[in-house]
């Protein structure tokens, strides 16, 4: 009997952690989204091209730092 209450647990525990995970995952996409749209809609605003230099002059690619660590 007690293994049968353990397994049920298990399994509710389960399920719930894949609702959560379904939750996260759809919550990311919209995310994504939303960001892209910002991107279309700021890639249309007068000076976006300049301000994009200016973000890249403060902030170097971080890949550079990185190197090949393998």
């Amino acid at each position: 009997m007690g293994v049968q209450k353990n397994i049920g647990i298990l399994k509710a525990k389960v399920e719930a952690l894949t609702t959560n995970l379904q939750t996260l995952i759809l919550e990311e996409k919209q995310t994504r989204d939303m960001v892209l749209g910002v991107l279309q809609i700021v890639k249309h605003m007068p000076g976006h091209k300049e301000a994009l230099e200016e973000i890249k002059k403060l902030y170097p690619k971080q890949d550079e730092d990185k190197g090949d660590k393998a």
